[in-house]
């Protein structure tokens, strides 16, 4: 199990969550608004940035790295442009869905109606 943690220019955040939405292994996207602070490049200060924070939750390091590569195609404004986030990729020890109990890869799964 594995969680991909994206931060994403908030302007961009449509066109990401809309390219996620299109992968089968991602069954829901946590949105977080962010104030943050980066380095500018010409003075080196830190400046305000509008960004979001996006979590996804994945069963595999192979869905895992399908939906990094989909937030990074969307998320760039520009070749070589700074600024525009990160994606990180950490394993879950383990994952439990709350209202049925599902465990472990099962947490993760689209429901069946």
């Amino acid at each position: 199990m594995f969680e991909v943690k994206a931060y994403v220019k908030q302007v961009k955040m449509e066109a990401v969550i809309d390219a996620l939405a299109q992968l089968e292994c991602v069954t829901g996207i946590a949105v977080v608004r962010l104030h943050e602070y980066g380095h500018a490049l010409t003075t080196g200060k830190l400046t305000r940035v509008d960004m979001v924070k996006l979590e996804v939750d994945v069963a595999s390091l192979e869905d895992a790295e399908r939906a990094a590569h989909c937030i990074e195609t969307e998320a760039r404004t520009g070749p070589g442009h700074p600024g525009d986030g990160r994606v990180m990729i950490s394993q879950l020890h383990s994952a439990t869905r709350i209202d049925d109990g599902a465990r472990g890869p099962a947490a993760f799964a689209a429901r069946q109606t």
